[in-house]
């Protein structure tokens, strides 16, 4: 088989073993040197089969950056437009192979949307002569195109044209990967339909009708949900870099240096994520079987907290939570993940505030911390001010993005689980304790 269609939301990606040049798309995609040669590979196919007015209409653009596009017209060949990306550099381009094939991607696609078309035909951008190594280029790229074509809302037809030189993989053995990548690394699932698969998010499932199941499909869903936070977090981040780059400026290398620090911390935490996509029973066993992790915003349920802490100890259950927590040199993301990792139950005391939002994710630390507790399979205890809770103005969320999603946040966990609800931190403590009792299996 030369070639297979994936569904994407509204939209179709189709991978095809053979010439770029015999495409019908509206827009071809060239991947190119700096000074836009078009001297080897896809670009020297692409110049030969539309004639010379491509690299003429290319050479007024030159010279341009690694990481950037550039957009000519097509000469002879059917389509409008042919866009050049840039994935070799000066010999001081100082990206990525990986973000470049991302940033090169993501921009074709944005570039695709501002001319108003629909359809485009991708090399495996990279994999010639910059020598970019043929799975990273396939997985990032699958990465960047299946995350745009979730989010669309009108339908684009995608071709991703292969050519593997190295015989590193059959046909068949490129699409199980991409396919496998696309599970692994995104979090969504593949069907069949036909002689064509479907990719799309994890699905909910009764719980009246496999509650085991259902837990598992919402666990999935959270590390779905926390990817795609962090891709696209770090797509505005590297795309930042470029333009600091692209400017040169003296007065940019501090803050190129911050926005690296942050991509780093970013990947860190996407790797995380992505291994519990493959968490076990028996990983989830590791844990000390007495460990409480105590979630909720702080100043504003400081008693709350203190009340919680007491039935803990009562019950000779190990407490994990903020007001022990020391300095270290982790992101606080990454430092609170490992610390619900660290404890059996995830306690969370939700009230009427969000929180404090991390930068990287664009969540809330309470949010992060739940998120994770479901993506790790822990056992899970929620307990939510009632309307009627005694409570000051401060106790209230006043910024209303963050009250937005506070008010999501509240209304998915609602949803999801069975949750208890409290008026005051003595309330809360006794149904803590049975709560705990009763989870723990403690007298």
């Amino acid at each position: 088989m030369d070639s297979r269609t994936y569904k994407v939301g509204r939209s179709n990606i189709t991978l095809i073993f053979g010439d770029i040049t015999s495409s019908k798309a509206e827009v071809l995609v060239s991947s190119d040197d700096y000074y836009l040669s078009m001297g080897g590979g896809v670009s020297k196919a692409i110049r030969h089969a539309g004639g010379s007015r491509i690299a003429e209409d290319a050479s007024k653009l030159v010279p341009a950056k690694a990481g950037d596009v550039a957009v000519s017209s097509a000469g002879d060949l059917a389509a409008k437009y042919i866009f050049h990306a840039i994935t070799i550099g000066k010999d001081d381009c100082d990206l990525s192979r990986e973000i470049i094939v991302r940033q090169t991607t993501r921009r074709c696609l944005e570039l695709l949307v501002a001319l108003n078309c629909r359809s485009i035909a991708f090399p495996a951008i990279g994999a010639g002569v910059a020598g970019i190594d043929y799975k990273v280029v396939a997985s990032e790229m699958a990465a960047t195109l299946v995350t745009f074509l979730l989010d669309a809302t009108t339908p684009f037809n995608i071709e991703l044209y292969l050519y593997d030189r190295n015989s590193v993989m059959s046909n068949d053995d490129f699409f199980m990967f991409f396919e496998a990548f696309a599970a692994s690394t995104l979090g969504i699932t593949s069907s069949k339909a036909g002689q064509n698969a479907v990719l799309e998010p994890p699905q909910e499932v009764s719980r009246a009708i496999d509650p085991k199941r259902a837990a598992d499909a919402e666990r999935r869903h959270q590390i779905y949900t926390m990817l795609r936070s962090l891709d696209a977090r770090r797509g505005v981040l590297e795309a930042a870099v470029v333009k600091g780059l692209m400017e040169n400026l003296p007065e940019e290398a501090g803050h190129l240096t911050t926005l690296r620090v942050q991509l780093g911390e970013i990947q860190a935490l996407r790797t995380s994520y992505q291994a519990e996509l493959a968490v076990t029973e028996a990983q989830a066993e590791t844990v000390p079987s007495n460990s409480v992790f105590l979630s909720s915003t702080y100043l504003d349920l400081k008693p709350h907290r203190q009340a919680v802490r007491s039935v803990i100890d009562k019950l000779n259950c190990k407490y994990v939570g903020m007001e022990d927590f020391v300095p270290t040199a982790q992101a606080p993301a990454s430092h609170i993940r490992q610390k619900v990792l660290e404890s059996k139950v995830y306690l969370g005391v939700f009230g009427m505030r969000y929180g404090y939002v991390d930068s990287s994710t664009g969540f809330s630390m309470t949010e992060l911390e739940y998120r994770q507790a479901i993506a790790s399979k822990k056992d899970i205890c929620i307990f939510v001010m009632d309307k009627n809770a005694p409570i000051t103005v401060d106790m209230i969320e006043e910024n209303p993005e963050a009250f937005a999603k506070l008010r999501d946040f509240k209304n998915r966990v609602l949803s999801s689980h069975i949750c208890g609800f409290f008026t005051d931190p003595a309330d809360l403590s006794q149904k803590v304790e049975t709560a705990l009792k009763k989870t723990l299996k403690v007298a």
